[in-house]
């Protein structure tokens, strides 16, 4: 079902009017757990039994670690769950024939057979609900608020990875929203529409001299051609992705769920850093919580965090589309994460500096430029993912003329 279709439009009208019948809080989360089952049903019908499957036994996990298992034991029992993040990815299990129909980044999402849809976010977030557990020493909620939280239909397709915490927050108000709920809602999906459907295409097809570089009649793309295409390009990924969480916020708040917010104008940052924080804030910070902060450990050198970063940043391309380009990109990601940690930890001793910079316009505007070129230059190499790195690196050559 295409989440901008009339269908999908009246699936939400019908669930949103469903969760607003007077009932207890149990049968609304009860009929929202179903409403999730069958929005997973209409992609594949095998794909309520993955959820199921994935959602119960992290939730099993996730007692079994609040009762203190071991650490090693732990791990071992997630391990399973979390292959979910990267095999359905591989092609192992088949390919989901709609893929063909789609191109860029939506492609490397749809190369997992359908009964796979939208494993990578209700994966993630079972792994958070039995980490969090364990940590904590208590499981965060009862099943059915898991399963309402873990595959809450607005966010399954291309996420926000909602937190537990947060998504519980309004638990009591599910099917209760408001007239400012309903506006806002209604606002959000409009935004997230014209981002999809406008914005989005209008800057793929700007895009497509990048795309279709590896043809024949990339040969004659010229070095202006190719920055112009390269800028389209970086904007696609922003309008597409963000437009989805548009589209999921606004659905949140008609049923009377506050979303947290995934995007932030990441674009308009002055450094890789601030980027990760505002770019797809609910895989940032999971990444951040669950990969980069257990792989530095208590480590008070400075080497560990920079390793982090890069071991981080690459598995974060690896779960994107297990390909060498999309490795490359986690490599260039992490590389300047850590680069950018070198330089803050070398401007925390200049206090002078750091204050000088700091209330510099031009500094600002230069950094920002900097930044955004060298994202935009990051995108290449997942623009051929699946076809070696040969064509990414001509393209680099074409953007400076070198070739």
């Amino acid at each position: 079902m295409d989440v901008l279709s009339g269908a999908a439009a009246g699936f939400l009208a019908a669930v949103a009017l469903a969760l607003a019948l007077p009932l207890p809080r149990t049968a609304k989360l009860a009929l929202l757990v179903v409403a999730n089952l069958a929005f997973l049903a209409l992609h594949d019908r095998m794909a309520p039994g993955v959820f199921l499957a994935v959602s119960l036994a992290a939730f099993g996990l996730a007692r079994l670690g609040a009762r203190g298992i071991s650490g090693g034991l732990f791990a071992l029992l997630a391990a399973p769950i979390a292959a979910l993040l990267f095999l359905p990815k591989t092609g192992l299990f088949g390919t989901n024939p709609a893929a063909l129909a789609l191109t860029g980044f939506a492609r490397e999402f749809a190369k997992a057979p359908a009964a796979f849809v939208a494993s990578s976010y209700f994966t993630m977030r079972a792994l958070h609900f039995a980490l969090d557990a364990r940590r904590e020493g208590k499981v965060p909620g009862t099943l059915l608020e898991m399963l309402a939280w873990n595959g809450f239909f607005p966010t399954l397709i291309a996420g926000p990875i909602e937190r537990f915490g947060n998504f519980s927050q309004s638990l009591d108000r599910l099917g209760r929203p408001d007239f400012g709920d309903f506006t806002h809602g209604a606002w959000r999906i409009f935004v997230g529409v014209l981002k999809k459907v406008v914005l989005s295409e209008l800057f793929f097809e700007l895009s497509r001299p990048l795309l279709d570089f590896g043809s024949p009649a990339g040969a004659a793309l010229g070095t202006g051609d190719a920055w112009l295409a390269l800028y389209a390009f970086g904007l696609y990924f922003y309008f597409d992705f963000s437009g989805y969480s548009d589209l999921a916020i606004g659905a949140g708040r008609i049923c009377g769920i506050r979303l947290a917010e995934n995007f932030d104008n990441p674009y308009l940052r002055p450094n890789i850093s601030e980027f990760w924080r505002t770019w797809h804030i609910s895989l940032s910070t999971w990444i951040r919580d669950y990969v980069f902060l257990p792989l530095c450990g208590r480590s008070t050198g400075a080497w560990r965090p920079r390793a982090a970063s890069v071991a981080s940043m690459v598995l974060c391309g690896l779960w994107h589309g297990p390909t060498l380009g999309w490795a490359v990109w986690g490599v260039f990601h992490g590389a300047a994460l850590a680069l950018h940690q070198s330089w803050t930890a070398w401007l925390r001793k200049r206090f002078q500096w750091k204050q000088r910079l700091a209330k510099s316009r031009v500094a600002f505007v230069a950094s920002t430029l900097v930044t955004f070129h060298f994202l935009a230059i990051a995108w290449i190499w997942t623009a051929y993912a699946g076809a070696g790195l040969g064509t990414s690196l001509r393209y680099l050559a074409r953007l400076f003329a070198i070739a």
